[in-house]
């Protein structure tokens, strides 16, 4: 399931889908063990690392470089 949220870093409108279990990971570790992680999403546009909760733009951040979403191959 994704939503269709405005992306600080894309600057448009971009589709969203919930963390999996790797981007909790990241965020757990950098904001601490006991922070929530399950009600983040991160935008899913070639290149982008945003992150932010479903309705709270206020908690916000970028994941790893790691996690950077990689483009399609070229055919």
């Amino acid at each position: 399931m994704t939503v269709s949220r405005a992306c600080r870093t894309c600057g448009t409108m971009q589709e969203f889908r919930k963390f999996n279990a790797a981007e909790r990971a990241a965020v757990r570790a950098e904001k601490g063990a006991g922070h929530f992680v399950d009600d983040y999403w991160r935008c899913t546009a070639a290149g982008c690392r945003w992150y932010q909760r479903y309705l709270n733009r206020g908690e916000d951040g970028l994941l790893p470089e790691e996690l950077r979403i990689q483009p399609a191959p070229a055919e």
